[in-house]
């Protein structure tokens, strides 16, 4: 008897902030999957500094083409893994009809009551207005929030922050009940 190779490739997408490293990290860890996050490979591609750095001298044309390029080459040498993206994946389609036929994208949800304050605990963000910061937050997330649920094989919901564990045990459990993968440690 022959045994068969599954090629398993999720994509874990989702507003900034939103659990997206952490839950890849610990799926990877449950499953024994390769993990990878994309702004890691993004860095490895350009050679920049940071992706901040990069994002502010090239613009964002430039950051998309470069996180599209670093996936793809990503992609092409991996079978089976599990890889985070940045939570503008959304804005950058080409990105998103690569993965979407590649792969599963997997869409962790949160509230958006609950991630503005998360955010914000880190700086205000390029991509808000710091004279309407609640009203721009609310525009991006619904905006992302309907491309991502567009695109995705699974959302899931992620909760409430501060329930890591928990949160994890619902991405495996969702992930099992897809056929997606397989709990193994």
């Amino acid at each position: 008897m022959v045994e068969s190779t599954l090629m398993v490739r999720l994509f874990f997408t989702g507003i900034k902030h939103s659990g997206k490293t952490t839950q890849a990290r610990l799926a990877a860890q449950r499953t024994g999957l390769g993990y990878a996050d994309a702004d890691d490979l993004i860095l490895q591609f350009t050679g920049a500094e940071s992706i901040r750095s990069f994002y502010r001298e090239h613009g964002k044309a430039a950051f998309m083409d470069a996180e599209l390029s670093a996936v793809r080459k990503y992609i092409d040498g991996n079978d089976s893994f599990i890889l985070s993206l940045g939570g503008g994946a959304s804005d950058n389609t080409p990105l998103m009809d690569l993965m979407k036929s590649t792969g599963r994208i997997i869409y962790l949800r949160r509230d958006e009551k609950d991630m503005l304050p998360v955010i914000l605990k880190h700086g205000i963000p390029a991509f808000l207005d710091p004279d309407d910061l609640e009203g721009s937050f609310s525009r991006i997330y619904r905006e992302r929030d309907g491309v991502y649920r567009r695109y995705a094989d699974l959302v899931i919901d992620l909760g409430s922050y501060g329930e890591r564990e928990a949160a994890a045990d619902r991405v495996i459990e969702a992930l099992e009940d897809k056929g997606y993968v397989q709990h193994i440690r």
